[in-house]
């Protein structure tokens, strides 16, 4: 799978440099960078913001180790949770093709006073690996909208 062209050019879509060591420390179980994808938002409520359907493409990185999972969208913190958090439970994770990769959550179970559901779905060779490591983690086969 080609890298995004923003990572080519500007690295934009990396593990940032600071978290690249301790990432290597807790054991890389599946990391890859400079992978495409789409932030969706569905009918989210925060404070100070409202978002009925929102999409934006990103150039961003995944990780998944033995401690926790990562995950970074055009170089802002997106993701980032313990294994032993068991709101791990509340991450899906689905696979609608060989190289797609779809992570979701209500929104609320992880930020206090937010509603609705996010969805990240990435382009990447290593989505049925990533499907594989986070379902071992104990996130849930399938995608939030379904659980709600």
């Amino acid at each position: 799978m080609k890298k995004t062209i923003l990572y080519r050019l500007f690295g934009i879509g990396s593990v940032p440099k600071k978290v690249r060591p301790v990432l290597k420390r807790e054991g890389v179980i599946v990391l890859d960078e400079g992978i495409g994808g789409l932030f969706v938002t569905n009918h989210v409520n925060a404070p100070g913001k409202r978002y009925r359907r929102r999409t934006e493409s990103f150039s961003g990185c995944l990780a998944v180790t033995k401690s926790r999972v990562v995950c970074y969208t055009n170089g802002k913190r997106q993701i980032n949770i313990s294994v032993e958090d068991p709101k791990i439970v509340n991450l899906y994770v689905d696979t609608s093709a060989e190289n797609k990769l779809h992570l979701s959550f209500e929104s609320s179970d992880f930020c206090k006073g937010w509603q609705g559901v996010i969805v990240f779905r990435f382009t990447t060779d290593k989505a049925l690996l990533f499907q594989k490591s986070l379902l071992a983690i104990g996130a849930q086969k399938g995608t939030a909208a379904d659980a709600k």
